[in-house]
């Protein structure tokens, strides 16, 4: 009976929006998830691709590797990998060959050079060498054949079933997109993840009993062939479409949906068992309110949603507010706020119709801003008069307040701003003669009068 560990996606250095903790993290989830296979006493553990998250990684990041690999190295653990699209490198030597070299991993696929090892066999590929892993235990072997990340027209150009020929039991890595699979994935994936995929189901060469993808970062199990294909999805959680919880405002209260979850699998006599790792949540809300409802119900959510939480809170209004005061209502370890401003269509307006400027702006806004566009304006008391004396509120049938006078004071302001310096002068003098009439306090204080 064989066991083994499939781990995908650690991507090991990820600082996260910018925050090195999150890379601690990252590599925190990689060091349970290797301890928790060591001590389940797998046969061998499989890295299907994007060890790391650059194919550079950090003198630091490379420490935590080897120090994390070690491991299962003095157990006596192999450990097979293929580099994912975000590690691997067009140059000979990438970080997973300095790994090999330690005696940390053993590295499958299309190579410059042949091994032949304990654990590592080769066939000569055209100008390459195709390099497959070798387990064998009570008299038993299992292959473990593999190929690194490969963008779609290569493999077009490349079938994968003319490369890999399965003969006895055998499992096939892969860090690869798979169309069908991504589409039934779709509503639960990743935001940046939903286009993913170089494959189509079709592609995959037949005869392997274990299928060990990554790339996707979903966990997600089905069947192909005579096999058990197996995604273990990322280790960490990868944006707010990845979320643990999403909460939906419906007009009445907030609806949960449970996420995804992270982990890794271990595979018992080829039947995989998800191990779950407890993670930093990450939690997507989205809401459609008002100032006050949005205060009151988000107070209210912010009590079930943990410290220490990663929150993106989504603010659709018709009429903008202030949303500093959600920072203090929501306080969490991070908070990313999103605002999205949406007018509600008026009457007669058809459904679908592609909204005009004035329907987003008063008569007095679109004037005050035709006005400040002018490059020489000459007198801004023509704008304040437009806001101070404007009538700003709606009629009871719906329509924006008294037509006639704002466009009477807006073509005013506009004659105003074409006077010259001469006789924007001679009309201060005048004013200054003429007593001064309720409510133009606040102008004279503007126009530095005292």
């Amino acid at each position: 009976m064989v066991k083994f560990a499939h781990i995908a996606d650690a991507h090991l250095g990820y600082e996260q929006y910018r925050l090195p903790y999150r890379a601690a993290e990252f590599a925190e989830a990689f060091r349970r998830a290797v301890e928790i296979s060591v001590r389940e006493d797998v046969d061998f553990i499989l890295i299907s691709g994007d060890l790391f998250h650059q194919s550079r990684p950090s003198p630091e990041t490379l420490k935590e590797a080897i120090e994390i690999l070690s491991t299962p190295r003095d157990r006596g653990i192999p450990v097979f990998a293929i580099e994912g699209n975000h590690d691997r490198t067009q140059r000979r030597i990438s970080a997973y060959h300095l790994l090999e070299g330690l005696g940390l991993l053993n590295l499958v696929g299309l190579r410059e050079e042949g091994v032949e090892n304990e654990h590592l066999k080769s066939r000569r590929l055209g100008n390459k060498f195709l390099v497959k892993g070798v387990f064998e235990k009570n008299g038993e072997s299992i292959e473990i054949h593999g190929m690194r990340y490969m963008s779609a027209a290569w493999l077009e150009k490349n079938p994968l079933e003319g490369m890999f020929r399965p003969k006895g039991d055998a499992i096939l890595m892969l860090h690869q997109g798979i169309k069908e699979l991504v589409e039934e994935m779709m509503g639960v994936l990743p935001e940046s993840q939903r286009d993913y995929f170089e494959l189509k189901l079709g592609d995959l060469p037949k005869g392997y009993l274990y299928y060990a993808l990554g790339h996707i970062h979903k966990n997600f199990e089905t069947t192909y062939d005579i096999g058990k294909l197996v995604y273990p999805g990322s280790l960490q959680r990868w944006d707010f479409g990845d979320y643990e919880t999403r909460y939906r405002w419906d007009g009445r209260a907030f609806k949960a949906r449970e996420g995804t979850r992270k982990g890794f699998y271990i595979v018992e006599d080829w039947n995989p068992r998800f191990v779950e790792l407890k993670v930093r949540p990450f939690v997507d809300i989205r809401i459609e309110a008002d100032e006050e409802t949005a205060r009151r119900e988000l107070e209210r959510l912010g009590k079930k949603i943990p410290k220490e939480a990663f929150v993106r809170l989504d603010l659709k209004w018709e009429r903008p507010f202030d949303v500093s005061a959600f920072y203090s209502l929501l306080p969490v370890r991070y908070l990313y706020v999103r605002t999205r401003f949406e007018r509600k269509s008026r009457k007669g307006e058809k459904s679908g119709e592609v909204p005009k400027v004035e329907d987003y702006f008063h008569p007095i806004e679109l004037k005050a801003i035709e006005l400040t566009g002018v490059k020489k304006l000459g007198n801004v008391e023509g704008v304040i008069e437009l806001f101070l004396e404007g009538e700003w509120e709606p009629k009871e049938d719906g329509t924006e307040g008294k037509a006639e006078e704002p466009r009477e004071k807006a073509e005013r302001a506009e004659k105003e701003a074409k006077k010259s310096p001469r006789e924007h002068e001679e009309e201060k003098v005048r004013e200054k003669k003429a007593p001064q009439k309720k409510g133009k306090d606040l102008l004279a204080w503007l126009g530095g009068e005292r």
